[in-house]
């Protein structure tokens, strides 16, 4: 009996130990990226490029690059690439397509977003989805004031100049910034916190066109209301619905704003981020 008892317990550690085995060589699970590149190089580690296609959306390629990012975070930053590309696909196909590059900074000490030349920054930590996406949008939307308004037909100057660059009268924006501004460092004489979406806004008319472009995606019932009581901003509404989005409008926000307040940063506010995706 004893000898049976014995021979039992050996054959059960046996296949335990088999088990153990086979688990013990198991591959570790790992976000499937194709790896092309190494490109900005940061401090404690390089960046890595991420070349890829959503399947949902084939005409938009973005190529993703991450600084400060450890290997702990690489499940993280699989997902927030993730949740990017679900934010963009909600956007106008050429929106989207004029960000080439999106890179996203593991760092606490980076800004939480900047855009501009066909790129978008993130900071990729300290941030929730909701203000990740807003910051995202903000962004897209300096890249869209650049890129997608800007003509090929740049004859005549115009009042505005964004650092060295010089805008011409055929950019579409221009427009947009003339409701509010002399020029790029000047405010109207006649405008008023009320023509501005935020307090960021009434920085220069390149914050003012990045803030108006995130209250009209995230906050478009907000904004109605607001319009309804300030010509710039009726103005401004106008500006986003034909010459920005073709007519398009979005199901977003609530319209319980109180009148005559703004915030600092439309970034911040709280919204439903199901609505954009809707």
């Amino acid at each position: 009996m004893r000898l049976k008892i014995l021979f039992l317990f050996v054959a059960i550690q046996l296949f335990s130990f088999g088990i153990w085995t086979n688990l013990s060589h198991a591959e570790p699970f790992t976000a499937q990226v194709n790896e092309v590149t190494q490109v900005h190089s940061a401090p404690t580690s390089p960046a890595i490029v991420v070349e890829q296609t959503d399947a949902e959306a084939p005409d938009l390629l973005l190529r993703f690059a991450n600084r400060n990012m450890s290997e702990e975070r690489r499940f993280l930053n699989a997902i927030k690439k993730n949740q990017i590309l679900t934010a963009l696909q909600k956007m106008p196909l050429e929106h989207a397509q004029s960000i080439e590059s999106i890179t996203l900074d593991y760092s606490l000490q980076a800004n939480r977003g900047l855009g501009g030349n066909n790129q978008v920054i993130l900071r990729g930590v300290d941030m929730g989805t909701e203000e990740m996406i807003a910051v995202l949008i903000h962004e897209l939307g300096h890249n869209v004031d650049f890129a997608y308004l800007t003509p090929k037909n740049q004859a005549v100057k115009s009042a505005f100049v964004d650092g060295r660059t010089q805008l011409y009268k055929s950019d579409a924006s221009v427009d947009f910034y003339a409701i509010s501004w002399e020029s790029a460092g000047k405010r109207k004489k006649a405008a008023v916190n009320t023509d501005f979406v935020s307090g960021y806004a009434m920085s220069d008319p390149f914050e003012d066109f990045g803030e108006t472009y995130t209250f009209y995606v995230l906050h478009n019932k907000d904004f109605k209301k607001l319009a309804a009581s300030s010509d710039a901003m009726y103005a401004k509404y106008l500006f986003m619905k034909y010459q920005v989005f073709d007519g398009v409008e979005f199901d977003t926000g609530d319209g319980l704003v109180e009148e005559g307040k703004r915030p600092w940063d439309v970034t911040v506010l709280n919204y439903d981020y199901s609505q954009l995706l809707s």
